[in-house]
């Protein structure tokens, strides 16, 4: 038969049987009359070729497989653990489908409710919004737009503590006029950041944490509540949204927020004692 013939049979194209002769994995068959004539031997490993490549094998394992006589341990020994690693492949790929199935699930309910083509939740994406209506000074709005985009990032990182979107779709506007004077002081405190004595900008970051701590008072958590909170953020902080995280906040004033804040719950029974030192 000819190659066309050959390569309906087996149900793939000329190419890539003329390829498969390219790599040695076909032989070529004898010319007959000036053309290849190729017959069931051909046809059958072929088929066989098609079939392990069907079944994920890749090329560079098919040889071994379809010329193993099956009388040495060894080889078939080789062979087996070909396939184990293959079908670990496959079972990663259909991990990794199953993932996005799931992004694309929670994409149509997440616009079918009128929410972002984004993985932030809806409604941390609508807090924000929120945030921003009541936002009023440029500079403030822009903190805000900024700090939003850094936990977007986290959302696309999969490191937004579950708590922020159980915390965002409990917000009251009386709680969420508590968080915007944090912008504000935020702001103050970026515009002089670099020139301030350090012990007026330690005197801002303490005020902040106060005020922070007035915040998570008004949220009637647990001190159980709080502190999961808090773990959840600071292990949920990875290189890339730490990176982003210290765009806006320099390093060495976060880690002095998060001891005055660790500090002032403490002091006012929002965190359990034996959680000093493990958040700050």
């Amino acid at each position: 038969m000819r190659v066309k013939e050959l390569a309906d049979l087996a149900g793939t194209t000329v190419r890539t049987i003329r390829y498969y002769h390219q790599i040695g994995l076909l032989p070529v068959p004898e010319r007959i009359g000036g053309v290849r004539d190729y017959g069931m031997v051909q046809l059958a490993r072929l088929v066989r070729i098609r079939w392990l490549v069907g079944s994920g094998v890749p090329l560079v394992s098919v040889r071994a497989m379809i010329e193993e006589s099956g009388d040495d341990p060894d080889e078939r020994n080789a062979i087996r653990t070909d396939l184990a690693v293959t079908l670990a492949g496959v079972d990663e790929r259909i991990g990794e489908l199953g993932r996005q199935r799931q992004q694309l699930v929670n994409l149509l309910r997440t616009t079918g409710e009128g929410g972002p083509v984004s993985p932030m939740p809806r409604a941390v994406h609508e807090m924000y919004d929120r945030l921003l209506a009541r936002a009023g000074d440029p500079e403030v709005a822009a903190l805000i737009a900024a700090e939003r985009q850094v936990v977007e990032f986290a959302c696309y990182r999969t490191e937004l503590p579950s708590m922020i979107t159980d915390l965002a779709e409990h917000l009251t506007d009386e709680q969420l006029d508590l968080i915007l004077p944090l912008f504000i002081e935020f702001r103050d405190l970026s515009r002089s950041v670099d020139t301030l004595p350090e012990a007026e900008r330690l005197r801002r970051v303490e005020e902040m944490a106060e005020h922070s701590v007035d915040f998570l008072a008004a949220l009637d958590l647990t001190p159980g509540q709080v502190r999961g909170m808090l773990e959840q953020a600071s292990q949920s902080s990875g290189e890339y949204v730490g990176y982003a995280t210290t765009q806006l906040f320099p390093e060495d004033l976060q880690k002095s927020f998060m001891h005055e804040l660790e500090s002032g719950l403490l002091e006012r029974g929002l965190l359990p004692p034996e959680s000093k030192g493990a958040v700050s």
